[in-house]
């Protein structure tokens, strides 16, 4: 049973409670309509494994300009991208850095169809060996392991559109690093193009501004009510009401929550490092797996900063945004498991740099 009614669709490729070399195997009939692909896949979520391994794992580094745009437009806490041979640089800067990474895929949540393009939001998890120079210095030689979310648009094989968002918090403290001292660092170094939001304020007018209060019977309805009237509406009192008594969350920085109320004090303790923020849904989408519906919400948060809080002795008064993505697992019609990602170390390089 589910909070809201989920339109049909065809079935695709389940990836979770599976083995990986089984994913990698020889890839079933086409379940769905993808004119321009190649005729590898068997669907949308067969691609972004593929691929993602194809290049992450293998190697096979040349397959971007198979699978990205070369125009593609990339978005990340730290600014935008606009070329397949950035996109390239960075993967081979990672990769010397990190030189036996492997990959781990979650969950992959999906919207959209061959016309209008194929939405994904890929949810994984990577470890690997930090053995080579990267952007925070030189090798540590330390085993590290952290979560991302890649959010892509593709169209006829290609990825044209990504939002990516990856935890790098987690990421430094595993290298034994100073996160504060990080940001400082990457604040400091030269800026491309900066990404420009503009989320609505908390006031409409003089007039505190009114929250989403209508239809919940749609996913897309649900997660609207969800966000508005927990994180925007402060009615923490809520969580119970949408998340099972023993459900779990995973949050940016290695931090494990259980319960509601714990739940609860994740989401204060980002909030009090912005406390007049707002936060605004970009995309949902969802998929069918295994163990239950999961749903993905693409979100951005923005808000002025303070000291105190999750982000810790941060500069005050400063505009910055979180760049977020949450995957909401449902059973019994509740969220029973919680994976939300967010760069802390971008955020604090924005707040460093204002």
């Amino acid at each position: 049973m589910l909070p809201f009614a989920l339109p049909e669709r065809p079935a695709v490729t389940r990836i979770r409670q599976r083995d990986t070399r089984e994913l990698r195997g020889s890839p079933g009939p086409r379940m769905q309509s993808m004119a321009g692909f190649e005729d590898q896949y068997s669907d949308i979520v067969d691609y972004i494994v593929r691929i993602t391994d194809e290049i992450w794992v293998d190697r096979a580094i040349g397959r971007i300009y198979d699978t990205y745009d070369a125009g593609c437009v990339i978005y990340s806490s730290y600014g935008v991208v606009r070329s397949v041979e950035d996109v390239v640089a960075s993967t081979v800067m990672t990769l010397s850095g990190f030189p036996d990474g492997e990959a781990h895929h979650l969950n992959v949540a999906w919207s959209g169809d061959e016309a209008a393009g194929f939405y994904t939001s890929h949810l994984g998890y990577s470890q690997s060996t930090n053995l080579g120079a990267s952007a925070y210095g030189p090798a540590t030689g330390k085993r590290v392991g952290l979560r991302f979310c890649a959010d892509c648009i593709t169209a006829n094989n290609r990825i044209h559109t990504e939002w990516l968002v990856r935890d790098n918090g987690a990421l430094v403290r595993q290298l034994g690093l100073d996160l504060h001292d990080t940001a400082r660092r990457v604040a400091e170094a030269p800026r491309g193009e900066i990404l420009t939001l503009s989320v609505p304020t908390r006031m409409d007018g003089q007039a505190p501004r009114r929250w989403y209060d209508g239809p919940t019977d749609t996913v897309q309805g649900w997660v609207a009510h969800h966000f508005d009237q927990i994180w925007n509406g402060r009615r923490l009192d809520h969580i119970p009401f949408h998340y099972a008594a023993d459900a779990v969350a995973h949050w940016a920085g290695g931090r494990v929550a259980s319960g509601p109320r714990n739940i609860g004090a994740l989401i204060i303790g980002l909030l009090a490092s912005l406390p007049d923020s707002t936060i605004r849904i970009e995309h949902v989408s969802w998929s069918d797996e295994t163990d239950g519906v999961i749903v993905a919400v693409r979100w951005v948060l923005e808000g002025t900063t303070r000291p105190g809080g999750m982000l810790g002795d941060v500069p005050g008064g400063r505009p910055v945004f979180v760049m977020g993505a949450s995957h909401l697992r449902f059973g019994g019609g509740m969220i029973v498991e919680e994976w939300t990602v967010f760069d802390e170390v971008g955020v604090l390089a924005q707040a460093y740099r204002a």
